[in-house]
């Protein structure tokens, strides 16, 4: 078994940089460059998904909307408080039904 070599960030770089350019499959271009094919494989897929997660992304974040209130009073007798939109339609059948009930 061959004794491991160290190489560095620098050289390991323009390894990927020589393979980019030439026309190589990986396993050519490892046995040319006297690499162990594994070794080298997980070099250009370490690259590839540092390649794939940027380190900033810019995100757009949209702005929402002050809490808006709607009071409605009943001639004295109630008030009505609407905050959100789902209560609308709940709000329009009770008066609706205020407006058609027979006065006591």
């Amino acid at each position: 078994m061959k004794p491991s070599i160290r190489i560095t960030p620098l050289r390991r770089a323009k390894f990927l940089a020589a393979f980019d350019r030439s026309r190589l499959s990986a396993a050519a271009f490892a046995r040319q460059q006297g690499l162990n094919y594994t070794t080298f494989c997980g070099w250009r897929q370490r690259r590839t998904k540092a390649k794939a997660s940027p380190d900033f992304v810019q995100v757009e974040v949209a702005s929402v909307p002050a809490p808006a209130e709607l009071v409605i009073e009943l001639t004295g007798r109630a008030r009505m408080c609407i905050t959100s939109v789902g209560q609308i339609e709940l709000a329009a059948r009770l008066l609706h039904a205020l407006h058609t009930s027979a006065p006591c």
